[in-house]
């Protein structure tokens, strides 16, 4: 037993030394437990439906998480998300017919995701005898279902069942001695694959034959002899075999050993692959990965550092390919660190490592780098390998340098700390002159470059800035005399434009345009036209037209030369951090800012930025000033406080687009009825709310399950908004008291690298108007209005008929009893008269015999006035003519009547029609009383719309101081009875004219 157990070691320890496991791959973890919302701890399986959302089957009920909140499903019974039992085994997601198969309490069932109710499913009942163990979704969709119970014979049987959609079919029963210790699996080319306790592992097609039954393994368990030993089929149909005996992962072709892919003390029970093709294992606490160039990674250490657990039930790999695993203490998500950067140098287990300051080339093709942690230069080979040079003094020497200059064709370096040093790579040598020490300061940054013509130039300050010969080492002052102004010099960058010019970033003077001649030729700063946005300047770089300028705290602020102008990209554009400490060119597009925060790759013609983090592979956020390289075959070296970012643009990813954006819940507060109504689910018609919603959350999420805390939000109420609004990482937004009408939420999310989610939510929102305001309602009131309206009107109309056929009755009583009346008592004065001879008498019976025809006269005015059926004007024209006839002729006064554009079937109102006939009834009296005239011209015209009504005789003017002026006077009042303006004229002869409003 001793040997044996030696030669397992031995065995074991050669297969350690056969096979790379490591764990330099990096990845990144996070934890998900009860103290995030988890409903319990214990969580034994794990799926994800079509929206993204995620489900977890615990010992304690079933949960939704959206990665904000979760929704449970048990079994209390004032919970609206009912579930008969709680103790949910296994989840499997069907996404036709968007349901989530479970099984609870080894018992089997469907949810309707969109109703987020139980399904009936026919025969489902009836087909499930005794206890669900297992289940799987096969390629085609149809489900196998692994039961156990007692047979007639009292020998205990498992079986596997199939259901199609439709039906439920027995496929296969296999007696068994124990219960439980049954799985079933898929291959790669859509077979079933069956362990059970006793038959061990049974092959079974579509049809339901049994193509193969092969015992893999053999172990005893507590006096039982067991077969059993799960499965996992990738892709490419491998099949990997979890063996209980042999412990680790087996490899098996055609049900026959293969070898062993990983050999371990453990026994492993779950795996999945990825989206790339790589395979995830498990065991009770164990988690490795095997990619896809055959490399195995032991994450196992890193998984017990951020939860404590004693076993891993489930492994599950969402659509975002992110790894979660069921343990007994909660959920672990784990992503792998995508391997788009190559990190030199770095210390996985520090957060700051070696701390790099510069990066410059060597002849051999090699990159040195200068890590002021150790005050060391680096060599970097090609394959990324670092290692110290042998310089002699280059720890105490090398000291507070922080800019370097290569010159490969000599193979040296140059570098300033107290002293110009030269580093001869030749000889490993380090050469310090100590002449230039009133120029330089090691307290400072003290910049070096080389320019074109193969001279050095370098100075902390600018009126210290000098021209140095690298071969004679002569030097001379770019400034003959001290410049108007000072400061202390952050960079320097020749322009390649005109190699006379010198870009200078200052620390608090902000970007001099310097001529070599010893002249500030521009300066740009807060407060210079254009502006920069800080003083302080950390890096700079000519690229095309424009000077791009890295501020401290200011962003990047970008020179167009040719414009003379100045935009800024910052944090609010999308730059990862406002510190931009290096720049360096990508392509004739693009160029690479590090920063303080991260890197930021921005396409200068579109202002697209793509933002890159720990967590999307450099070495650290925080990178540092000066230390940028880009090699001659495009290979980019950031350096920053843990190691050195070595990468190239073609190797970064393409834009990441985020996935759609999930709807989670409404609340909707109702004044009326004092309650808050929540709202889960979205139907195809909008969401209608009463006038008496006046308070509305909408809430969102994201399913992207790893730091979705770096999404933010964007929201437009179409309808009520015209642009988009902020809302920071806030998943929710409420509207207070919306007005009535048709809106719709739209709301799109950005991660923190600036990509954006591909479909954000569109929520259609109706807001109902206040009864009052609905159409029906005005409508019923326009109807009601209206009914009032011809009410009135038709009384109003039945009124003026009764009054018309009262006027015509009394006219025509008047005219025929009182006017026959008073015809006969004239005519028998005139006889009266006619008889008598005493004179007296007879003059008597003549003022009654005149009284009598006056009153008969006036009587028929009167009749005239009041008879409806004389309102027109043309009634009023003829009358007119009947008192001319009446009156004038009799005086030997002749006349004319003239009647313009006038409509004379036109109805005339009878008050206007009345007095309008007295005033020339009175006018025409007075004429025959008071003129001398032969002649009366009478006009009524239309003048402009308003009704000219004139007289005018062609009498001469006599004076009136005799006459009451009681006619004039009555004339004036039944003019302003009428609303109508009354003029004299009493020059030549008598006049008067009126003009009539509304009777045209």
């Amino acid at each position: 037993m001793i040997v044996r157990a030696l030669f397992r070691v031995l065995v074991s320890c050669l297969f350690c030394l056969a096979i790379p496991i490591s764990a330099q791959n990096s990845i990144q973890i996070e934890k998900l437990t009860t103290d995030s919302g988890l409903n319990f701890r214990h969580v034994n399986s794990i799926a994800q439906d079509a929206k993204g959302f995620m489900w977890f089957g615990t010992s304690q009920g079933l949960a939704k998480y959206d990665g904000n909140t979760f929704k449970l499903f048990n079994s209390g019974k004032n919970n609206p998300y009912f579930i008969p039992f709680e103790e949910i085994l296994k989840l499997e997601y069907q996404s036709s017919g968007h349901t989530l198969w479970f099984i609870a309490n080894h018992k089997l069932f469907a949810l309707n995701l969109e109703t987020e109710k139980l399904k009936s499913i026919e025969g489902l009942e009836k087909a499930m005898k005794g206890e669900v163990l297992d289940m799987v979704f096969d390629k085609k969709n149809n489900l196998w279902i692994v039961t156990d119970d007692p047979n007639p014979k009292n020998k205990k049987a498992q079986h596997l069942i199939k259901y199609d959609g439709k039906t439920f079919r027995l496929i296969k029963s296999l007696e068994r001695e124990s219960t439980g210790f049954t799985s079933v699996t898929v291959s790669g080319t859509n077979i079933i694959c069956w362990t059970t306790i006793n038959h061990g592992l049974t092959v079974i097609n579509q049809e339901g034959h049994v193509v193969k039954s092969k015992i893999l393994d053999t172990y005893n368990w507590y006096g039982y002899t067991i077969h059993y030993g799960k499965s996992f089929f990738n892709a490419k149909n491998q099949h990997y075999y979890f063996s209980e005996s042999q412990k680790g992962v087996g490899v098996y072709q055609n049900l026959e050993f293969s070898h062993q892919l990983i050999t371990h003390e453990g026994v492993f029970y779950n795996a999945v692959e990825d989206k790339d093709g790589g395979i995830w294992f498990t065991g009770e606490k164990e988690l490795f990965y095997l990619n896809t160039s055959g490399n195995i990674f032991d994450y196992t250490s890193e998984i017990a550092k951020i939860i404590d657990f004693s076993h891993i039930n489930h492994i599950y790999v969402d659509l975002s390919n992110l790894l979660w695993l069921g343990t007994n203490n909660g959920l672990v998500k784990v992503m792998l660190e995508p391997q788009n950067f190559e990190k030199l140098a770095h210390n996985n287990a520090e957060d700051w490592g070696l701390s790099f300051r510069s990066i410059f080339p060597l002849r051999s093709g090699d990159v040195a780098a200068m890590c002021e942690t150790e005050n060391q230069l680096y060599r970097i080979n090609p394959s990324g390998s670092a290692t110290i040079l042998p310089i002699p003094n280059a720890y105490e020497r090398l000291k507070d340098a922080r800019f370097f200059v290569s010159d490969t064709i000599s193979n040296k370096a140059y570098t300033v700390t107290n002293y110009l040093i030269e580093i001869d790579f030749n000889t490993n040598r380090l050469i310090l002159h100590d002449e230039f020490s009133p120029f330089i300061n090691e307290t400072k940054p003290n910049p070096i470059i080389q320019l074109n013509d193969g001279t050095l130039l370098m100075g902390y300050m600018l009126s210290k800035l000098i021209r140095v010969d690298s071969e004679t080492k002569l030097f001379a002052p770019v400034f003959k005399t001290k410049p108007e102004v000072d400061d202390i010099i952050k960079t320097l960058f020749q322009s390649k434009a005109d190699p006379n010019i010198i870009w200078v970033g200052t620390k608090s003077l902000g970007v001099l345009k310097l001529n070599l001649k010893g002249k500030v030729v521009e300066r740009y700063d807060i407060q210079s036209t254009p502006s920069i946005s800080k003083n302080s300047v950390l890096s700079l770089l000519e690229f095309k037209e424009f000077l791009l300028v890295g501020t401290f705290g200011g962003g990047l602020d970008v020179l167009d030369l040719n414009r003379n102008s100045i935009r800024t990209i910052n944090t609010q554009n999308g730059l990862c951090d406002n510190n931009v400490v290096s720049i360096l060119s990508a392509n004739d597009k693009e160029i690479i800012a590090a920063t303080y925060n991260g890197l930021s790759r921005i396409n200068m013609a579109t202002n697209d930025i793509q933002n890159y983090f720990d967590k999307d592979g450099i070495s650290h956020n925080e990178f540092n000033y000066p230390s940028a390289y880009k090699s001659t075959n495009g290979v980019f070296y950031f350096g920053g406080m843990n190691g050195i970012t070595k990468f190239s643009i073609e190797n970064l990813t393409k834009k990441r687009v985020l996935p759609a954006l999930n709807f989670t819940q409404f609340e909707i507060f109702n004044q009326r009825k004092d309650t808050l109504l929540q709202i889960t689910r979205l139907s195809e018609t909008p969401v209608e709310l009463s006038p008496y919603d006046i308070n509305l959350k909408i809430d969102w999420s994201v399913p992207d399950y790893f730091n979705n805390d770096n999404y933010t939000y964007y929201t437009m109420m179409e309808g009520f908004e015209n642009k988009w609004f902020f809302q920071g990482k806030a998943n929710s937004i409420r509207y207070n008291q919306l007005p009535a009408g048709e809106y719709n939420l739209k709301v799109k999310g950005v991660d923190i690298n600036g990509n954006e989610s591909k479909a954000g939510l569109s929520i259609p929102i109706i807001v109902n108007p206040i009864f009052y305001k609905t159409w029906w309602f005005i409508l019923l009131m326009g109807l009601f209005i209206s009914g009032i309206i011809y009410s009135i009107f038709k009384y109003r109309l039945n009124q003026a008929l009764a009054m018309e056929r009262l006027r015509t009755r009394i006219s025509s009583d008047l005219h025929d009893d009182v006017g026959s009346m008073l015809t006969g008592l004239a005519m028998q004065t005139e006889m009266l008269e006619m008889q008598a001879t005493n004179p007296n008498e007879k003059s008597k019976l003549h003022k009654i015999t005149n009284l009598s025809r006056s009153t008969i006269s006036h009587m028929r005015d009167l009749v005239w006035s009041i008879d409806s059926r004389r309102d027109t004007i043309g009634n009023l024209v003829e009358r007119m003519h009947e008192l001319a006839e009446e009156l004038l002729l009799p005086a030997e006064i002749s006349y004319q009547i003239d009647v313009d554009d006038l409509n004379l079937q036109k109805k005339i109102n009878f008050n206007c029609r009345r007095n309008l006939y007295l005033i020339y009834k009175e006018a025409i009296n007075n004429l025959i009383k008071h003129s001398d005239a032969n002649f009366v011209n009478v006009r009524l015209i239309n003048n402009k719309g308003v009704c000219e009504f004139s007289i005018k005789d062609n009498g001469s003017t006599k004076p009136l101081h005799h006459v009451s002026g009681l006619g004039l006077a009555n004339m004036k009042m039944r003019a302003e009875n009428i609303n109508a303006n009354l003029k004299f004229d009493l020059e030549n002869g008598f006049g008067i004219r009126i003009l009539i409003p509304n009777v045209t």
